[in-house]
């Protein structure tokens, strides 16, 4: 594993779902998210879309992002809020905070033994485009085996080992273009 965080001062758009919002309503029209019903939105990212599946269920409240592709991809509400400060409109500033990070080259350790066992991860060591497979936002994601491994937060008990886990893919690019690496 290794240390990383999002780019200082990184200046990023978002847009709340839920909000009249012209870009939501660009998504929906474009078929990258899809309203569900009770309030809840269907996100297409590009990991859902990599994973012939259902997109990631959102809330209403939650605040999506776009990545360098033209995917939305969805924060939820107290995470985006805690992590990045309004600027103006549709402008926020991400705040820089220390995270750990996981790809193929590093080897294997407690954190992703416990996604394995207890979250669903699978690794196919013989495919490249659908390397990692997982049930996440409520639907299955697929990222290359070139991803990386994100852990916004890693819960551990009193003797040290991995009780739980908030975590993502994050396509190499995107991660090239978001992330430093830190020691």
């Amino acid at each position: 594993m290794f240390n990383v965080i999002k780019n200082k001062g990184k200046i990023v758009q978002a847009y709340q779902l839920g909000s009249d919002c012209s870009v939501v309503k660009e998504l929906i029209a474009s078929n990258k998210i899809t309203v569900l019903e009770d309030g809840k939105f269907e996100i297409h990212s590009l990991e859902t879309i990599n994973g012939n599946a259902g997109g990631e269920i959102a809330t209403a409240g939650d605040w999506i992002k776009v990545d360098g592709g033209g995917y939305p991809y969805p924060n939820e509400k107290e995470f985006f809020e805690a992590n990045h400060r309004h600027i103006e409109g549709d402008t926020f500033e991400q705040i820089p905070k220390l995270l750990r990070a996981w790809d193929s080259e590093c080897e294997r350790c407690p954190e992703i033994d416990f996604l394995i066992k207890q979250k669903g991860l699978q690794i196919d060591d013989a495919s490249f485009d659908r390397h990692y497979i997982a049930e996440l936002w409520g639907t299955q994601e697929v990222a290359a085996a070139d991803a990386v491994i994100v852990f916004y937060s890693i819960t551990y008990d009193e003797a040290g080992k991995v009780v739980d886990a908030d975590w993502n893919f994050v396509a190499r690019d995107e991660f090239n273009r978001t992330y430093s690496i830190t020691k």
